[in-house]
């Protein structure tokens, strides 16, 4: 009920969010090398914020979270920044305000549906004639089961708790901040 809940209350800054994504260039094809590497260092600021963010408040998150909050996908992007011979972006993370549990499940509900829509890219990624140079991507690589996997295991650490309406509330501005991060990522 809690990520109904979350897809209903972000869907406007979700769909905001997307609209300055670089992505759109893998779906038609039409990237050009350093067009992906603007959107591997965007992603970069990004989840490298919201891992900072995590990092700072380890201790609010639920035991059955824990697995999500790794760092995977930045060390993920760091090998694809290196592949390309891209530099790795400054990160300023203010960890001043403490999260809550609730906004840091909120956090994870973004960054964990991020990867859902990664797999469309993935598809798209192999049609991209600028990138045939590129051997491997670990980022937008992802084996799609795993993913898929990845997401029915968190959705269901996420439902299998109950949640007040002030958690909820709370898990929708994690989720909006989360999106925040990301829209002035791709802004940039």
């Amino acid at each position: 009920m809690i990520l109904k809940h979350l897809k209903k209350q972000t869907a406007i800054l979700h769909q905001e969010t997307e609209q300055d994504n670089l992505a759109k260039y893998i779906l038609d094809h039409s990237i050009t090398t350093e067009q992906y590497k603007a959107l591997l260092k965007q992603n970069y600021k990004a989840y490298a914020t919201i891992y900072g963010l995590i990092k700072q408040n380890i201790g609010q998150i639920p035991i059955n979270l824990l697995d999500f909050a790794d760092d995977k996908k930045v060390m993920d992007l760091e090998l694809d920044l290196n592949q390309v011979d891209a530099t790795i972006p400054e990160i300023d993370i203010d960890a001043s305000k403490p999260l809550s549990t609730a906004e840091i499940l909120g956090i994870l509900y973004v960054v964990e549906g991020s990867m859902m829509g990664g797999l469309l890219i993935r598809k798209n990624l192999e049609s991209c004639s600028n990138l045939k140079h590129i051997g491997k991507h670990h980022f937008f690589g992802k084996n799609p089961p795993e993913i898929l996997n990845r997401w029915k295991s968190f959705t269901a650490a996420v439902e299998s708790k109950a949640y007040s309406e002030a958690e909820m509330d709370a898990a929708v501005i994690g989720a909006n901040s989360a999106f925040s991060v990301f829209k002035d990522a791709y802004e940039a």
